[in-house]
């Protein structure tokens, strides 16, 4: 089979490259380049021909999508409602209760997750995570811990950094900061950008630990340093909040 690939990969390739590129009008030079430079032409060809089209027309996908939102912002709130009352399924409230989300119907997501919660999905995670949430943007602390308790116990086996934070700001926004601050020494270990860790220099610094706090606060921007721009992008929230604690 290694051997047949290897053998009459090239030249279906050039064919694919041909027909695209007659297609596509594209004969002049690109033909002499995919002829006349087996497999080296076609991949030269598919790098600066095929692959841009896609790119671009993702880009343009996700335009489109972009400007529908900004003429319609309700589009996708009034689909999720249609989806929910024709089908009812729990995979239709869930998309529901995540447009209520987004647009701060925080009791109103609530009230979905409590309903899908039914059944054989009484301990479905995603239905939990989701109505911790909700529950968490509410104000009610306890009511997103004990969800959260309630799926850790349907399912031990699961680890999420978002679930462990949200558990730990649930603790934070109850008042119960010494446990709170012990998930997020936990957190910060191992959770995938510099949120934890600030979050966990915060509390510190405001239980009286200004030495410890300060030392997390340097590391963030050590971490920060250097990291790709990307990532600095999206974390500079956290980066800010470092930068102005360490005044």
């Amino acid at each position: 089979m290694s051997y047949l690939i290897y053998s009459f990969g090239p030249i279906v390739l050039l064919i694919v490259c041909v027909v695209h590129a007659i297609r596509t009008g594209r004969i002049f030079p690109w033909i002499y380049v995919i002829v006349f430079l087996p497999l080296i032409g076609s991949l030269i060809y598919i790098g600066m021909a095929i692959l841009p089209e896609l790119v671009g027309a993702r880009r343009v996908r996700a335009l489109g999508a972009s400007v529908r939102d900004l003429a319609d912002p309700h589009r996708g709130l009034r689909e999720a409602h249609r989806e929910a009352g024709l089908v009812g399924s729990v995979d239709a409230k869930r998309g529901l209760a995540e447009q209520y989300m987004a647009r701060g119907h925080y009791a109103d997501a609530e009230a979905l997750y409590k309903d899908a919660l039914q059944g054989q999905f009484q301990e479905d995670p995603a239905l939990l995570l989701g109505l911790a949430r909700a529950q968490f943007m509410s104000g009610d602390g306890a009511g997103a811990q004990a969800s959260l308790d309630a799926l850790q116990k349907a399912d031990p086996s699961f680890v999420s950094g978002d679930a462990h934070l949200l558990y730990a700001r649930a603790l934070e926004m109850q008042g119960k900061d010494l446990e709170a601050l012990e998930e997020y020494k936990k957190l910060a270990r191992y959770f995938a950008g510099q949120e934890a860790r600030a979050r966990y220099g915060l509390l510190l610094k405001r239980l009286g630990h200004a030495d410890e706090a300060h030392a997390l606060f340097q590391e963030i921007l050590r971490l920060l340093d250097g990291a790709p721009s990307r990532y600095r992008r999206a974390q500079r929230e956290w980066g800010d909040i470092a930068k102005q604690n360490l005044r």
